[in-house]
């Protein structure tokens, strides 16, 4: 599991599916975020560079991208990952490297929780994050309950995976989430 570092402005978080080969160890730091630049804030640098870096952001008269948090959940040679990416989560719970990662991501949860006290919005790009949110949330529900129902009280999209997104041209869907969840003036 790839985490950056979180802000405490935050109040969007975009948790991406799993890094391509271009990322460089960065979400959204290839050719997807270069993608994604362009369609969401007319740039020709990758987002999660904007994202990551607040002095880009500012040159490029992006001041709200400080607002937006991104991490990626899976580096995708995970041993469940294909089974994940397939849907097939009945043999999954029993796997103890699954069950380890539910539970580190659930500790992960509650530090975003303690520490970005302005989220109100999740932004899960593919089915594995889906998948495994879901089992994180519901592990919580058992450790912190009050954590929980902070999360379940979010608004939390489920989007399909960043690639499918620009390849389909439905970026514009991701636009519309920025524009309005992560104003500059909020």
């Amino acid at each position: 599991m790839v985490q950056l570092s979180l802000k405490r402005k935050m109040k969007v978080l975009f948790v991406i599916d799993r890094l391509q080969d271009d990322d460089l160890g960065l979400p959204l730091h290839g050719i997807n975020g270069l993608k994604m630049g362009r369609t969401l804030l007319g740039d020709s640098i990758p987002f999660g560079r904007l994202l990551h870096d607040q002095a880009v952001a500012d040159a490029a008269g992006h001041p709200h991208l400080k607002r937006i948090g991104v991490e990626t959940m899976f580096l995708g040679d995970e041993s469940f990952y294909a089974e994940l990416l397939r849907g097939k989560r009945q043999g999954l719970s029993a796997r103890e490297d699954y069950y380890k990662t539910v539970q580190r991501y659930t500790k992960h949860l509650q530090a975003v929780h303690s520490k970005c006290t302005k989220l109100h919005t999740i932004v899960l790009f593919g089915r594995t994050t889906h998948l495994l949110y879901a089992d994180a949330i519901e592990r919580l529900e058992e450790e912190n309950e009050h954590v929980a129902d902070a999360f379940k009280s979010m608004h939390v999209l489920r989007l399909p995976a960043i690639h499918r997104l620009v390849r389909d041209e439905r970026i514009e869907q991701v636009k519309e989430i920025v524009e309005r969840l992560a104003p500059s003036k909020s």
